[in-house]
Order: structure tokens, then sequence, then C-alpha cells
């Protein structure tokens, strides 16, 4: 499974707020320095997931906000995620 996100370093805690521009908008509490940002990312969908941390890899954008990732093993999204992408009636 691959997700399109946007990441906003340096926040007070790890979450999932919302989309934006067709992304998913994840807040890191890490800050974007020394790859501490992107493994904080990758450690927190994974969790979300249920998946082992090698299991989400980061595809496209290591030095930018907007980046894509796959999630190996993934059948479906998780709660968490689902009321954020499904559209309302």
């Amino acid at each position: 499974m691959r997700i399109a996100v946007r990441i906003q370093p340096r926040a007070g805690a790890n979450c999932v707020c919302g989309v934006q521009g067709g992304r998913l908008k994840i807040r890191i509490a890490a800050a974007p320095v020394d790859d501490a940002a992107n493994g904080q990312l990758l450690r927190f969908m994974a969790g979300l997931f249920r998946v082992p941390q090698g299991a989400v890899r980061l595809l496209r954008g290591r030095n930018s906000r907007d980046k894509l990732l796959a999630v190996d093993g993934a059948e479906r999204l998780p709660p968490e995620l689902v009321r954020f992408l499904t559209a309302p009636d």
C-alpha cells in the first residue's frame, strides 16, 4: 500500500490531523534534523498499521514535508486513518 503524507515536524505529539492537498497530514514531534523526523514518522506509521517497523519505507521526499510511503503487508487502512480519508455523504 502507498500513502502520500505531508508532515509537520516539531509538533507537540505524533498524530494524524487531517488531509491537506490530497495528502494525509501528520504531526511529528521530532525535529527534521539528522533524519529524526523521518525515522519517527516510519515508526509512527508502523504502529498505526500494526506492522513491523521495517515494513514501512520512505519512497520519496526524504528532505521534503511531502512524502510517499510504502506499507508492506497492510491489507486495509487502520480505523484511525479511515475517518480522515472517507468522504462525507
